[in-house]
């Protein structure tokens, strides 16, 4: 394994993991947490693809800009540290917010993704009522810490048979996150677009995953995103909540890495 930390480059500079050989396979971390969320996914993805995991602007080892960070600046860092890279092509998968940047990734430009992966997220736009939501709790997050946001996620990321040592490893990480790059994260996702008609268009193969237990992305929500692609594979994990990568690790995993090889075409 490679950790590589941008300290020496402007704010959008990432840090991240490199793993593995092969395809390269992204993975985004959900908001607010950090590239460690991935850690069940890493090594068996690395047995066959080349992992990328960047920590987004603001979030674990990366810098904070302040202020507002859209999704579409958040997208324009990873497509930097492609870039850097050397990376022409990779599949991406993004969970929760990360997977907002996943869709602005394949909408901006659909040939460099071989595979898109969407997991517990939207593509609906922000309501005015979440928008405001948003707006006040980044507020509350600069002038009072991480606190107040992971008292209000709490126990609503889980579904009702999570173990508790996974409850409070959680709530750990999002109660050390940066609280300016979690502020500036939830004004750039109180901009959110509508990202149906951009999804609509693309022809790469698509993985959709959710967990019948979500809050936020509700069966309903998910139903939504799977009508707007193109034969998406989709997969609802029982009782499983927001971050089913981590409550239900081995079969996320193994379904991920299934949908992997059928779109690299092995």
């Amino acid at each position: 394994m490679s950790v590589h930390e941008g300290s020496s480059r402007p704010a959008s500079a990432l840090a991240y993991d490199d793993r593995g050989h092969g395809p390269a396979v992204v993975l985004i971390h959900g908001h607010p947490f950090d590239r460690s969320m991935w850690e069940p996914q890493q090594e068996p993805l690395a047995r066959r693809f080349r992992v990328l995991t960047p920590d987004l602007r603001g979030f674990g080892q990366s810098s904070s800009s302040g202020g507002t960070v859209t999704m579409r600046e958040l997208a324009a860092d990873v497509e930097a540290l492609l870039d850097d890279l050397g990376v022409g092509s990779a599949a991406v998968v993004g969970l929760s917010m990360g997977g907002l940047v996943a869709m602005e990734l394949a909408i901006a430009d659909p040939k460099r993704w071989w595979a898109l992966a969407l997991v517990a997220t939207t593509a609906e736009p922000v309501t005015g009522r979440e928008r405001r939501r948003r707006l006040e709790l980044a507020a509350t997050l600069e002038s009072e810490g991480m606190n107040p946001l992971a008292d209000a996620m709490g126990e609503r990321l889980f579904g009702p048979s999570c173990p508790t040592a996974l409850i409070d490893s959680v709530e750990q990480m999002m109660r050390e996150s940066n609280p300016q790059g979690a502020a500036a994260a939830l004004r750039g996702r109180a901009q959110r677009p509508d990202y149906r008609p951009g999804l609509a268009a693309l022809e790469i193969p698509t993985f959709v995953c959710a967990g019948s237990h979500d809050s936020w992305s509700t069966p309903e929500v998910t139903q939504a995103l799977v009508d707007t692609l193109n034969s998406p594979r989709l997969l609802v994990l029982p009782e499983v909540g927001h971050l089913p990568n981590l409550e239900a690790p081995e079969e996320f995993t193994r379904e991920l890495l299934d949908f992997l090889g059928h779109a690299r075409g092995r």
